[in-house]
């Protein structure tokens, strides 16, 4: 079965509001560090792809990425076109995508807000006649009549 002292043992190195660790919270970003050090903008970004990632072939990239090579690229080069092939293998851009939004946050998204559209009528008539209506079924769903 389990050990029976887990608890007494597990003790010294419970989360308490006086045993924390000496480094507490999520580090840094290395790459958000290195793109603010280095001023890389998303015109950099852009011209990686272009000129880069999108001019190669792929065997091309992974000569680029291999160890030996990989040392000579801009990190931010080399992230790049790892996440890259990475993709290409699985088929998607999630990994470019992942590191894109690593970077540069997520980009904003535009929510279209339409008229409010509702159930009561614009016109008056048709407004009065749903309230006669109204009426009738509340005064047959309390078993009255409309007059009383």
């Amino acid at each position: 079965m389990g050990n029976p002292n887990l608890a007494a043992e597990g003790a010294p190195y419970r989360f308490t509001s006086t045993n924390q660790p000496a480094r507490r919270g999520r580090l840094p970003s290395k790459l958000k560090k290195f793109v603010k050090d280095n001023s890389v903008s998303k015109t950099d970004v852009d011209a990686i792809f272009s000129n880069i990632i999108f001019g190669s072939t792929l065997e091309e990239l992974q000569e680029m990425v291999k160890p030996g090579n990989k040392e000579k690229l801009p990190v931010i080069v080399a992230l790049l076109i790892s996440a890259f092939i990475q993709d290409i293998k699985n088929g998607t851009l999630h990994e470019v995508n992942t590191v894109l939004d690593r970077i540069y946050g997520k980009a904003t998204q535009q929510v279209e807000v339409g008229e409010k559209q509702s159930d009561i009528p614009e016109d008056p008539e048709e407004r009065r006649a749903l309230a006669e209506q109204i009426k009738k079924e509340i005064g047959a769903w309390r078993g009255t009549e409309e007059g009383e």
